[in-house]
C-alpha cells in the first residue's frame, strides 16, 4: 500500500468537484489513463469503495493485479472511473460483463 501525497489527494478532490458540477472526461482526459480489466468493486469502511483488477499502462505500476485508491466517481457505461490518484479506463468487469455501448 502506498501513501498518497497531499498534492495528489487535493488534485483528486478538485477533479471530483468538477465531475460533480457536470464535467465529463473526454478522450483527451483518458488518453493516457491506465486500462483496468477483470475488475470488481471492493467495499471499504465508511461507505467508500475501490477497485481490484488487472491494470495495463499504469505510469507507476507494472501490468498486473492491483487495488486502486478510493473511487471518487465512475461511469461504467462510458468506461471511465476517477480515483483519488487518477483516471482509469474501465474494460470488462471480472466475469466478462461489459456494458452495452
Amino acid at each position: 500500500m502506498s501513501i498518497l501525497s497531499m498534492e495528489v489527494i487535493t488534485a483528486g478532490l478538485r477533479e471530483a468537484e468538477r465531475i460533480k458540477a457536470g464535467f465529463v472526461p473526454g478522450e483527451d482526459d483518458l488518453a493516457d489513463a491506465p486500462l483496468l480489466t477483470d475488475w470488481a468493486i471492493q467495499p471499504l469502511p465508511a461507505g467508500l469503495v475501490r477497485f481490484v483488477g488487472f491494470v495495463s499502462g499504469h505510469p507507476l505500476l507494472q501490468d498486473g493485479w492491483i487495488t486502486t485508491s478510493v473511487v471518487l466517481a465512475a461511469d461504467e457505461q462510458a468506461g471511465w472511473a476517477r480515483t483519488v490518484s487518477r483516471y482509469y479506463r474501465l474494460g470488462p468487469r471480472l466475469g466478462g460483463y461489459a456494458p452495452e455501448s
